[in-house]
């Protein structure tokens, strides 16, 4: 008796076991895709139904978008189980995966397609760059241009851009085909220099023109000349030294701007340097008179691209002798009036130096500058021991050397 109640026991468990999973098995399988179309237009209600002959517990649809992840709860009614994607995913094109959830199971899956809505109006964005290129025909700029539709979604492939190009009295316009999400073109610089103004159109959107300048490529070799009040070492006028017009390869002038150095060599190696900038094609330096004759070098340097021709440039003196006078027992010496070359004094500020000479050897040098012409020199006891000294007085270029001064070594 027992062992039978055992067996009935057993027979009821397997056929509740086989009713659940048949109940199972049928609530699952009566869901069946209706929505056939692989393609929606972004910005359009985006719907996935299935038919369902009852409603089944909880169904659920997982959704994969380039946008991020979601789950989505769906509604029952009249035997269609629907589930509406959110507007934030169907606005955004690309691949969509879809997977059935029920009772934590995925019971069906698949994918569709969200395309550009042809609908709205096309947006374009330009990319132009680089800004600036080299005239010569070597360098270009690229135009890059992305249309998208009124959700910001790029236009589908192979669209066709009007992609447009004006350079002095040259208009060009070139169809690109858009291919992974853009269209683009290199546009190289010509010979000339100038700027490149650059848009774009596709369905009738036009956009504003961006610009590339068109710089004249690298100088070549120049000349160089100089112009002056007169020719004479006063320490005072100014030298102009200027370029010809300076231009590159292709007749085009620098750009403003360009820096040139101008070497100056002296007669006895020193060097100096003065600097100027293109305005125009020309640069200008400016070079005080020395304060003595000389007989200067030049030549001028667009570092590591171009040179000038070596200019030479000398200057005369302007006196060749001078007064000088010692007072207070030859303790003071005046030099001057210094004249120049139409017999005026010499700017204020001329240097005279002085050595003073004891037994054939410098003991000391001075120096003063000049004002109205003068300079004054004080040569006291207390530094000046000896009773006779020689001097040897320079100024503007030219020297002249004092006979042997006595002094009494009492008078101050």
């Amino acid at each position: 008796m027992r062992k039978t109640i055992y067996i009935g026991f057993l027979l009821t468990v397997v056929l509740l076991l086989a009713f659940g999973t048949s109940l199972e098995r049928t609530q699952k399988e009566i869901l069946t895709l209706s929505t056939k179309t692989k393609y929606f237009v972004a910005g359009n209600e985006i719907k996935i139904q299935f038919s369902s002959e009852s409603k089944t517990t909880n169904p659920q649809l997982y959704i994969i978008h380039s946008y991020g992840k979601t789950l989505l709860e769906g509604t029952y009614k009249y035997g269609k189980l629907s589930f509406i994607l959110p507007e934030v995913y169907s606005k955004k094109t690309g691949t969509v995966s879809w997977f059935l959830i029920v009772d934590e199971e995925t019971v069906a899956k698949g994918i569709f397609e969200i395309i550009p809505n042809k609908n709205t109006q096309t947006q374009i964005e330009n990319y132009l760059g680089p800004p600036s290129i080299l005239a010569g025909g070597k360098e270009f700029t690229m135009m890059v241009a992305v249309p998208t539709d009124g959700f910001d979604n790029p236009v589908i492939k192979n669209t066709p851009v009007l992609i447009k190009n004006q350079f002095l009295n040259n208009i060009t316009i070139d169809t690109e085909k858009t291919k992974d999400f853009i269209a683009w073109k290199n546009i190289f610089s010509s010979r000339p220099s100038g700027k490149i103004l650059v848009s774009t159109e596709c369905k009738n959107i036009a956009t504003k023109e961006i610009e590339t300048e068109v710089y004249p490529n690298i100088a070549t070799n120049f000349s160089i000349n100089y112009t002056r009040n007169h020719d004479f070492a006063d320490g005072n006028q100014i030298t102009t030294l200027s370029t010809s017009i300076i231009k590159d390869y292709f007749d085009n002038v620098v750009s403003d701007g360009t820096l040139v150095s101008f070497i100056i060599t002296t007669q006895n190696n020193t060097i100096l340097k003065t600097f100027g900038t293109t305005i125009k094609g020309i640069a200008a330096g400016q070079l005080l008179h020395p304060d003595h004759p000389d007989f200067y070098t030049v030549k001028g340097y667009i570092t590591g691209i171009a040179e000038s021709n070596s200019l030479n440039i000398a200057y005369k003196p302007i006196l060749s002798t001078f007064n000088y006078t010692f007072y207070d027992g030859n303790r003071t010496l005046i030099v001057g009036p210094l004249k120049s070359f139409m017999n005026q004094l010499v700017p204020n500020g001329i240097k005279v130096t002085v050595k003073i000479i004891h037994k054939n050897k410098v003991v000391a040098t001075l120096q003063e500058d000049t004002s109205n012409g003068i300079a004054k020199f004080h040569f006291p006891l207390d530094f000046y021991k000896e009773k006779k000294y020689q001097f040897e007085i320079t100024t503007l270029g030219t020297t002249q050397k004092s006979e042997t001064k006595y002094y009494d070594p009492h008078q101050q």
